[in-house]
């Protein structure tokens, strides 16, 4: 085993668990909605936000594939920034998925409550993702990423500032619905071949 393979264990793991925490929670929504009595209320920006979390921890696995080429010596350093970034989506998706579904009869209600954190976590986990981008390749490696990541970055800032201030599901379902799009984008467009 080399050291890509050792340092990425552990950072696996935490993906694991998030993909299966989200999967759980679609599995939860789909027991509540195949019960006649004490339905649950789905929400658009729920789903999208979901699916935006899900499509980012998988294609985080794809592309810190990149470092397997670009780092020789491990530090623990990185190896560290690895495991707190993956923690950080790992927490991104865990906001929206209820641990229990008690009391739980709306997702609409349930990510209006929790949007502070999701949007905080959004904030932190984009800022993180560019720190990333730059230790694959420095400032060149940034803007060799195009317009559709640069601008993704771009309006993150605003969209987490406005998401955390506003409870209009209008603004949240089409940001949700655009910020899904867009990370499948980014996944076909910038990193369709494995380590590029």
């Amino acid at each position: 085993m080399g050291q890509f393979e050792y340092v990425m264990v552990l950072v696996s793991i935490v993906v694991g668990l998030g993909i299966a925490h989200i999967l759980l929670g679609i599995s939860g929504i789909t027991d509540r909605m195949s019960h006649k009595e004490n339905r649950l209320e789905l929400s658009l920006a729920h789903a999208s936000w979901l699916g935006f979390c899900f499509t980012w921890l998988v294609m985080f696995w794809w592309w810190e594939y990149r470092f397997s080429s670009r780092v020789a010596d491990w530090t623990m350093g990185l190896y560290l920034f690895l495991i707190f970034y993956a923690v950080t989506l790992f927490l991104m998706q865990a906001v929206l998925v209820p641990r229990t579904w008690d009391g739980v009869t709306s997702l609409k209600d349930y990510f209006l409550e929790r949007r502070v954190w999701f949007y905080s976590f959004l904030m932190f986990a984009t800022v993180l993702d560019l720190f990333d981008t730059y230790l694959k390749g420095g400032v060149e490696r940034i803007w060799d990423t195009g317009p559709i990541n640069l601008g993704f970055v771009a309006l993150t800032v605003p969209v987490v500032i406005i998401g955390i201030i506003t409870p209009k599901m209008r603004f949240h379902n089409f940001m949700g619905v655009l910020f899904f799009g867009w990370q499948i984008a980014l996944g076909f467009v910038n990193l369709e071949n494995l380590g590029s």
